[in-house]
């Protein structure tokens, strides 16, 4: 077994499943009935599937990126193994891509009351992930300049200690990227706060009544 394995990633695997599996007994019940709902919100077809898969691929590459930069350094060193992880990332924020879609144009036809927050929160997470796609292929090898110069920007961050010094050399592109983050942290718990209080506006115009109401007996 290789020092690279005993030292730099499996204490990052033994933390993970110290804290991930604790938490997860705590609350099985509450994320079983949370992926039930998302079920009969988006369904399980195949559009719904891809943004789960694509989801979980683009989470995995970012947060091994950052937790793990060493290790993915010695990863990316041998270009067959740059290309492959650049591959799956990609693969990966194009299945996100078509899932986001895919559940937008059904919130646009749902009168659901707290559909148009998630949609507005969706349609900002597209962008998102658009941007990112572009970045993957306008500037290419990103998993090797996105551990040298972002990861340590946002490591500095974690420390209190920001140094903006390379992102402010990066494209316009890569930064709108950065702030686009920003945005989606700023709006994911809006929106959740808007949809549960029900203050969200519905989709269906106030000025619409049901049929019953208007005294038209419908077949």
């Amino acid at each position: 077994m290789s020092d690279t394995f005993l030292y730099d990633f499996l204490p990052y695997v033994v933390l993970a499943l110290a804290l991930g599996v604790p938490a997860w007994l705590r609350n099985r019940a509450r994320l079983s009935s949370w992926v039930m709902g998302w079920v009969e919100r988006e369904g399980t077809g195949s559009a719904a599937v891809s943004l789960v898969v694509g989801a979980i691929i683009m989470l995995l590459w970012h947060a091994a990126c950052f937790l793990l930069p060493h290790p993915v350094q010695l990863f990316i060193r041998s270009p067959a193994r740059l290309f492959f992880l650049e591959v799956v990332g990609l693969i990966g924020g194009m299945m996100l891509a078509w899932g986001l879609v895919a559940s937008i144009v059904r919130k646009l036809s749902s009168r659901e009351p707290g559909a148009r927050v998630w949609l507005a929160f969706q349609v900002l997470l597209l962008a998102e992930v658009l941007n990112g796609l572009y970045i993957a292929v306008a500037y290419r090898w990103a998993s090797a300049w996105y551990v040298s110069v972002v990861v340590p920007y946002l490591r500095s961050l974690v420390t209190l200690q920001p140094d903006a010094t390379l992102i402010a050399q990066l494209p316009l592109t890569v930064r709108m990227h950065l702030f686009g983050v920003l945005a989606l942290l700023l709006a994911w718990p809006l929106a959740r706060w808007l949809a549960s209080t029900g203050a969200a506006p519905t989709l269906v115009s106030t000025r619409e009544e049901p049929a019953s109401q208007r005294g038209i007996v419908t077949p």
